[in-house]
C-alpha cells in the first residue's frame, strides 16, 4: 500500500513560498528532499505531467508524430460578407502541405442568389475534386466586406 500524504505536508509545500519559511513553520513534517521535491511538483503540474507524458511516449517507442501526408492538397474558402446575411466576394486559397501553391482572387457575387451561390461554391468543389482530389474545403473564413482586396485596387 501506497503511504499517504500528510495533508498538513501538502499545504507546507502549496503555500509558503521559501522552503525556509516552510521548514519554520512546520518543523515537525518537513523533510529536506521530500519537501523541496512536492513543493516543485505542486507549482509546477503542468510541466511535470508533459514531461512525465513525453518520456512515457518515449519509452514505448513512439519519437515523433508525422504527418501522414505532408504534401496533400487542401483548400480555404474565404468569404466577404456577413455571415447569415449576405455574400459580397468569394476568394479561394489552394495549399500543398503548408505552402500556399494557388490563389484565386475574390469574385465578386453580388446579386447572386442563395440557390445560385451554392451551385457556384459546388462547381469550385467539382473543379478542385478533379484537378488536386479534394473533395471538401478544410476551412471557410467570413472575412469583412471592407477588406475585399478587388474593392480595394479600383
Amino acid at each position: 500500500m501506497g503511504r499517504k500524504a500528510n495533508p498538513k505536508c501538502v499545504y507546507c509545500a502549496k503555500n509558503y513560498r521559501r522552503e525556509d519559511e516552510a521548514k519554520e513553520k512546520n518543523a515537525e513534517c518537513y523533510v529536506e528532499h521530500n519537501c523541496r521535491v512536492k513543493r516543485y511538483r505542486l507549482r509546477n503540474k503542468s510541466q511535470v505531467n508533459a514531461k512525465r507524458r513525453s518520456d512515457a511516449v518515449r519509452k514505448r517507442g513512439i519519437e515523433t508524430i508525422e504527418l501522414i501526408l505532408p504534401e496533400a492538397y487542401r483548400a480555404e474558402l474565404e468569404i466577404y460578407g456577413k455571415e447569415n446575411q449576405y455574400v459580397h466576394a468569394i476568394a479561394l486559397k489552394i495549399y500543398q502541405g503548408n505552402k500556399l501553391t494557388h490563389q484565386m482572387p475574390p469574385q465578386h457575387t453580388q446579386g447572386l442568389r442563395q440557390p445560385e451561390l451554392e451551385a457556384y461554391i459546388s462547381k469550385l468543389l467539382d473543379y478542385l475534386g478533379a484537378e488536386y482530389g479534394i473533395d471538401c474545403f478544410g476551412l471557410i473564413y467570413w472575412l469583412n466586406p471592407k477588406e475585399c482586396s478587388e474593392c480595394q485596387q479600383n
